[in-house]
């Protein structure tokens, strides 16, 4: 991503003034492309065309949803951006065929995409933080953050989150995985305790998420897990 990113930058330059007012440009750039709101939404438009997909903008990526052309923010499960997507209109933009599969990326709420690299603790994914456009309304509106609950993530070098077994360079953890399809629809939470994978079981540490080896006293019995995190049996 960051080699692309560097492809795509030259000619991408936008200076922000701030929003001003509904239905008002709030950024420019030379090749006539703006930042516009709409009824409290956000979309990057030039003339009556908007832009949608990927979009890099003052080395910055943002998301334009595919059909509306609303900028995205929070938790998106979108295609990355190395096939089947133009990053920028043409001329200057890049398109790369095939087709791409989709990933989990988190946005801030001005729409950029956060380019975490490692251990995040982030709100956690549900209805209201998923699949968000700038300007949506929540159900539990944004001065109720204490009902808001998070956990720890973990993204790879394309920014985009991990599930499954992760090995971290000292430590194995489970990120929770749960696929339709092939594709991860849900998932990424950092799991603790007992859990079930591959009809074996295995313990990860409640406070660290660390999967745990050798003898170990839980709830008053004790448990022989292998080197492989495996509680034996028999």
């Amino acid at each position: 991503m960051k080699i692309l990113k560097k492809m795509m930058q030259a000619g991408l330059t936008v200076i922000f003034f701030g929003l001003l007012a509904t239905n008002t440009v709030f950024a420019d750039n030379s090749e006539g492309w703006q930042f516009v709101q709409e009824n409290g939404r956000t979309y990057y438009k030039k003339g009556d065309l908007k832009e949608t997909y990927w979009r890099v903008i003052d080395g910055k990526y943002y998301y334009f949803d595919s059909l509306s052309g609303e900028m995205v923010v929070g938790w998106q499960y979108i295609p990355f951006p190395s096939k089947g997507s133009t990053i920028g209109p043409y001329p200057n933009g890049i398109r790369l065929e095939g087709f791409p599969k989709s990933e989990w990326y988190y946005f801030d709420k001005n729409g950029v995409l956060q380019e975490f690299v490692g251990w995040r603790t982030l709100e956690i994914k549900t209805k209201d933080s998923v699949g968000r456009k700038y300007g949506e309304k929540r159900e539990d509106s944004e001065d109720k953050e204490e009902k808001r609950y998070y956990t720890n993530y973990y993204f790879n070098q394309n920014h985009s989150l991990e599930t499954g077994w992760l090995y971290d360079q000292s430590n194995w953890y489970y990120l929770a995985k749960t696929e339709i399809n092939g594709e991860n629809y849900i998932g990424g939470e950092r799991r603790a305790g007992w859990i079930n994978d591959a009809s074996a079981w295995y313990y990860l540490d409640p406070a660290t998420g660390i999967m745990q080896t050798g003898w170990q006293y839980l709830g008053n019995k004790w448990y022989y897990l292998r080197s492989s995190g495996a509680m034996a049996t028999g």
